[in-house]
């Protein structure tokens, strides 16, 4: 099978694998005797044994070097190759030009980690006299180059070295397409784009829950999972402090006992987990599984969790408490699903698949043009800083240059040397706001799955309109962001009454924003910056108009007729304080507010003032103060309001 296309100029080579086939059958029936080279090869299916191949002698008979994202991946490929080398944190230079001296292995399997292999196998290498670009090597997992190079800067430094070497390749389930900052990086090289295509049906069933009660849906679900008799529950979740609230949460309820819970993180996760109790905290996947077991991003790729039972699998995102949180449907969730290799009765590898995500509404989403001009800003002032200190020989001005320098924002684009350009940090800026444009709704989040096409979903949105999740942002939001939370809330809204009586009731405070929304609209709001003072003058402007609409509306003059039809035309004086009384009952029975004089109410928070001139606009009227009491005797109702409201006489 020989489809070709081309992506971003890259020549497209699919192939195929059949049910049940490993990638090294897969292509040594279509030709390939190894993992081709100068290749992104996506693989589609997690499982297929690609690194397995390059790491068996039989397979791949020559030096290799694997770059693996995480520790975690490492320490299960060292305990099955038992003559590969693990280098990473505790290994050495030493140790690592020792095993590529060895004569009794004939070709070198070295597993490193990326700052392990820029830190320690290229010096080793260089001390022992080895051309290191004459070992084949492969970037495993190579998704994370990208999803991870703005917070792991080391993570990409390979990239450096990757395109020297011979005969080299990334391989994942779930690559990214490099962008216009990376493509060339590849054209340059001869770079092909393999696809790896299941020949038969390989979705995944996907219960798809977004809420805006994150842990309390949490907790139900691993309830639900545990009564119904799993065997474990199995929660991806990219934060520590997320897992411990959740742990927490599932003891107070008495769903699970201190001995019944798992976390598998870094070491330094685990070991500050343990300083809060969590104490089954552990950097190495330990079997058997407990009850309900945790697993933080650095078990989401290449381990393998290999259970006597089925378990339940739980993928959680929550970007309300913690924003790094968001999980990627197109790789992330590919990913942790694919940590189960068993296959039990009928296919199954896991009884069930669900997600849990909180639909954020503060989400700001940068295009491909605003990365543009942010990256080129960041360019001109650390040039423009760079110049003025090129002109300059005194030292304590270098040295407060030196100091600007460090603190600019395009030491985030840099490489780990800040010598050049980081293009896969710049590519990790895309690929984050493309993540986040998948949150922007609980229905884009649900299209977003369908489309990964790994995915049949079950899609289970929570019905309430607010949440656990809205009250802890408004509680814990500083002021300003409040008033902006407040806004994204209401207008969730919409016209559920009873939903924006408890708004009402949990922001008295900021009453005045509440109504102001429901009177001028968000736009008026933004367009005023949120200020209160000149909000409530356009809101009192408002409210005049809305009050004068009311009063000359077809209800209400066909109301103020009838209330003073049999005085009407009568040869009667009646006490104008009689008339508005009876006016005022009409107001407050139609939502009119109004200020009367003696009863001490500001006309600054009214629609209107009530007192003898209002009777004018209703009726002919002749007005008398004979005693001194003010009297007024109604001639005539105006018939142009009966006209004007479009009330029939």
């Amino acid at each position: 099978m020989n489809e070709q296309t081309i992506i971003r100029g890259l020549e497209v080579i699919t192939l195929n694998i059949n049910k049940g086939e490993y990638l090294s059958e897969a292509l040594k029936r279509q030709g390939y005797n190894s993992l081709p080279s100068n290749a992104i090869i996506n693989k589609v299916m997690t499982g297929t044994g690609a690194t397995y191949m390059e790491l068996s002698d039989k397979l791949s008979p020559h030096d290799s070097i694997v770059i693996e994202p995480f520790r975690s991946s490492i320490d299960d490929k060292v305990k099955i190759f038992s003559k590969s080398f693990g280098c990473f944190k505790e290994a050495t230079v030493k140790q690592v030009e020792t095993y590529m001296k060895r004569k009794d292995i004939p070709y070198k399997k070295i597993i490193t980690t990326p700052e392990g292999f820029t830190s320690k196998v290229l010096t080793a290498a260089k001390n022992a006299g080895i051309d290191i670009y004459d070992y084949f090597c492969l970037y495993d997992e190579c998704d994370h180059v990208t999803q991870d190079a703005g917070y792991r800067r080391s993570i990409s430094e390979p990239m450096e070295e990757f395109f020297k070497f011979k005969e080299k390749a990334l391989v994942s389930a779930t690559p990214i397409k490099p962008s216009k900052y990376t493509i060339n990086l590849f054209l340059r090289n001869g770079f092909k784009w393999i696809e790896v295509r299941p020949n038969f049906p390989y979705q995944e069933d996907l219960t798809l829950i977004t809420t805006h009660s994150f842990y309390r849906r949490v907790r139900e679900k691993v309830k639900d999972l545990l009564d119904a008799g799993s065997s474990h529950v199995c929660i991806f979740y990219k934060t520590t402090e997320g897992i411990k609230d959740i742990v927490e949460n599932l003891k107070q309820n008495g769903i699970i006992s201190d001995k019944e819970y798992k976390v598998f993180c870094s070491k330094e996760s685990a070991d500050k987990l343990k300083t809060k109790l969590l104490e089954h905290s552990s950097e190495k996947l330990e079997l058997p599984l407990r009850k309900v077991n945790f697993f933080t991003s650095r078990f989401f790729p290449s381990i393998d969790i290999n259970l006597t039972r089925l378990c339940d699998v739980m993928i959680l995102s929550n970007h309300s408490h913690v924003k790094h949180t968001l999980i990627d449907p197109y790789s992330e969730a590919i990913q942790c699903q694919g940590r189960f290799r068993k296959i039990f009765e009928k296919g199954k590898r896991f009884s069930s698949l669900s997600v849990i995500s909180s639909i954020p509404d503060d989400l700001m989403i940068k295009s491909p043009e605003d990365i543009d001009t942010d990256i080129g800003t960041r360019i001109k002032s650390y040039r423009a800083v760079k110049f003025e200190k090129s002109k300059t020989k005194d030292s304590t001005e270098i040295e407060s240059f030196d100091k600007e320098l460090n603190k600019m924002r395009i030491n985030d684009i840099l490489s780990p040397k800040k010598d050049k350009i980081d293009r896969f940090a710049i590519e990790q800026m895309i690929n984050e706001e493309r993540v986040k444009s998948y949150y922007l709704s609980p229905e884009a989040l649900r299209k977003a799955y369908e489309d990964t096409n790994y995915f049949n979903v079950n899609f289970a949105p929570d019905d309430e309109i607010v949440g656990e999740d809205d009250l802890f942002k408004l509680n814990s939001a500083t002021r300003q962001k409040k008033l902006k939370l407040i806004i994204n809330t209401l207008d969730r809204i919409d016209s559920n009454k009873n939903v924006l009586k408890l708004l009402k009731s949990i922001c008295v405070e900021e009453e005045w924003l509440i109504k102001a929304y429901l009177m001028l609209g968000r736009s008026v709001i933004e367009e005023n910056e949120y200020k209160k003072t000149k909000i409530e003058k356009l809101l009192h402007k408002a409210e005049i108009e809305e009050g004068k609409l009311k009063r000359f509306s077809p209800e209400f003059i066909e109301d103020i007729r009838s209330e003073f039809s049999k005085e009407t035309g009568q040869d009667i004086y009646i006490e104008v304080k009689d008339i508005l009384d009876r006016i005022a009952y009409l107001f407050n029975a139609h939502g009119i507010t109004y200020s009367r004089y003696g009863e001490g109410k500001s006309s600054k928070d009214v629609m209107c003032k009530l007192n003898a001139e209002m009777i004018k606009d209703y009726f002919d009227s002749n007005p008398s103060n004979r005693k001194g009491v003010a009297t007024v005797k109604l001639n005539k109702f105006k018939e142009e309001q009966v006209r004007n409201s479009s009330i029939p006489k």
